[in-house]
């Protein structure tokens, strides 16, 4: 645990009271260790990925039925998250309270941190980086990482042997999770990068391990000028 479990445990504490079943319940601690329900199923977390590498995702993960899964249970977690005011607010990340148009989620959203049960996403696991966000950002930063958004090279590492039309796939998983015009989430995908880079001051890495990082949002920053540009001319 950190200083910011508190706070977590009180919001995974009012999500198992919303009803909200894609969440491990919180059972209390151990010593310093927390106690959490066990979820059954799969999460294909890529042991060799590492920044500007495509993370390997099994086939089940990159099917248009688990993307629009992902879709619809980041919005049943936004729509349990409405209504909740911590009173605990030290979040590891940005410890504050939410702001109007704000929630509490995740805060990490991506197949890495997701549960999947016969290939379709039934959880997201790892909250410790919860915190106070917009939630139209929360989807674009899981847009990028569900889509997946990357150039063609890092879709192959993916797993991807045919490049997917990833403005299909992009509409796809706002659609899923409900936006009446799937074209609002546009702006959000370079302000959720930007959150991304700034959460890098928090990060337990050295100089060179955070000019890493830096590099690497820079990189996917560049990648989407390119992107908008052509999804513009399209």
């Amino acid at each position: 645990m950190g200083p910011w479990s508190g706070a977590v445990h009180d919001y995974l504490r009012h999500l198992e009271t919303a009803g909200f079943s894609g969440a491990p319940a919180f059972l209390g601690t151990e010593g310093e260790r927390e106690v959490l329900a066990y979820l059954d199923g799969d999460v294909p977390a890529d042991p060799q990925w590492q920044p500007g590498r495509g993370h390997r995702l099994p086939a089940y993960a990159r099917t248009e039925t688990a993307l629009v899964a992902a879709g619809e249970l980041t919005r049943r977690l936004h729509e349990a998250a409405r209504g909740f005011r911590p009173a605990d607010t030290r979040f590891r990340f940005d410890p504050r309270a939410p702001r109007a148009g704000e929630i509490i989620s995740h805060g990490d959203l991506g197949p890495w941190n997701t549960v999947y049960r016969d290939g379709v996403p039934v959880a997201f696991i790892d909250w410790d980086a919860a915190g106070p966000v917009e939630p139209l950002v929360e989807l674009a930063a899981a847009a990028w990482e569900f889509v997946p958004l990357a150039p063609p090279e890092q879709l192959r590492e993916a797993g991807f042997a045919a490049i997917p039309d990833i403005v299909e796939r992009l509409r796809l998983f706002v659609d899923a999770y409900g936006l009446s015009d799937w074209r609002t989430v546009l702006p959000a995908l370079q302000r959720c990068r930007l959150l991304a880079a700034e959460r890098i001051k928090y990060a337990p890495v050295s100089p060179a391990g955070a000019a890493d990082g830096l590099e690497h949002h820079a990189r996917e920053l560049r990648w989407l000028h390119s992107f908008l540009a052509r999804l513009d001319r399209r």
